[in-house]
């Protein structure tokens, strides 16, 4: 009967254990792993694994692709997606992400040249650089990318219509969903609703379309607070930051500036990401070209920002990613092929070089994931 008892205690603790480890894994930072995708220029892109304790980061496989300049994950089950900025090769991609086996298509987008996607109600959307266009990209059930169900241009009545990015809101007070469209080339920033269509899925143009921003200042990337009350857009041409009121007024978005701010004080003109700590306490953004480096900002109640530090970096840090946790800051530095790794203070927001980097030999780096291993 004891024996019996013993073993009955043995199984239990086998059991917590097991589960103990799989909760582990799960969130990621605590388990003290990481998962890294870098994209950029050459012929793949490459995922690694990051073990914070020993700071080194181990190159676990490629995704062969085109110039896979910006990347996307999704997670049930877990697929790589990417763009290849390459011309008239220009398009779109998938993998599932424990499998070079198993791709999940390649759809060519006309020479668009795709440098921004995101995922929404599974489809992938894109912001084509070179044509001014959105490519809307079903997913079928086994997330295999379909041929585009829509395509939006934009004028270039002002300009060469250039987008860079697209970004879904979800208005807050009524859960509408919005897609955002930063335009560098007419210095503009679209918004348009998301609604249900035959596909399960249709952009419309609001009726306020767009704002402009004053000419020359290149809007890029831009980040929403996050209780989407905000939004802050940074400008590639003028290394400016501007903050945003962000209201949703009769199916429309309204955005009214309430601040502009330096980010690249050198104004050398390659601004470039730009993201806000898990916390939503700090914001950070790239500056290429000049003084390379990670300018930092605390932001304040009233949506505004205080910029409080600025961190060199290797050379062209083109994209950055920070950890789940909030505990690294990984800077993709595209003409040094490096990728390199700084901790991150999450009290004061300051960033701590510590000295580790990857190098890839055959790729610049212009996108850096990360996710809980």
């Amino acid at each position: 009967m004891k024996m019996k008892t013993l073993a009955i205690i043995l199984c239990a603790v086998a059991v917590v254990a097991t589960v103990a480890v799989l909760i582990s894994r799960r969130r990621g930072g605590d388990s003290g792993y990481y998962t890294l995708y870098i994209g950029g220029y050459g012929n793949a892109a490459v995922k690694c694994i990051f073990n914070s304790k020993s700071l080194e980061c181990t190159i676990n496989r490629d995704f062969k692709a085109r110039n896979p300049s910006y990347l996307l994950t999704a997670n049930s089950p877990k697929r790589v997606y990417g763009v290849s900025e390459s011309g008239s090769f220009s398009g779109v991609w998938g993998y599932m992400n424990n499998s070079l086996d198993q791709s999940l298509g390649e759809v060519k987008d006309g020479g668009a040249d795709a440098c921004y996607l995101t995922f929404f109600n599974n489809h992938l959307i894109t912001a084509g650089y070179g044509k001014g266009k959105i490519g809307v990209y079903p997913l079928d059930t086994a997330g295999r990318i379909m041929p585009a169900c829509q395509v939006v241009s934009f004028p270039s009545d002002d300009g060469i219509s250039r987008l860079h990015m697209v970004k879904v809101l979800t208005a807050p007070q009524t859960g509408n969903n919005y897609l955002l469209v930063t335009d560098k080339g007419c210095d503009r920033v679209y918004s348009m609703r998301i609604t249900d269509g035959e596909d399960g899925f249709r952009l419309t143009g609001c009726d306020s379309a767009f704002i402009s921003v004053p000419k020359g200042y290149g809007p890029r990337h831009m980040e929403f607070s996050r209780n989407g009350k905000y939004m802050y857009l940074l400008c590639e041409t003028s290394g400016k930051i501007l903050v945003y009121s962000v209201k949703e007024v009769e199916g429309n978005i309204i955005l009214t500036q309430i601040q502009e701010a330096i980010s690249d004080k050198t104004a050398s003109g390659a601004s470039a990401d730009i993201h806000l700590s898990p916390d939503g306490k700090f914001l950070y953004s790239s500056n290429r070209r000049g003084k390379d480096g990670i300018a930092i900002f605390k932001t304040l109640e009233d949506g505004s920002i205080e910029r409080i530090a600025y961190q060199v970096t290797l050379q062209w840090p083109r994209s950055f990613a920070i950890s789940p946790d909030g505990d690294f800051l990984f800077v993709a530095c595209q003409k040094d092929k490096t990728l390199q790794i700084f901790r991150r203070d999450k009290s004061s927001g300051y960033l701590s070089n510590t000295g580790k980097t990857v190098s890839f030999p055959d790729l610049e780096p212009s996108c850096v994931l990360v996710r809980n291993y």
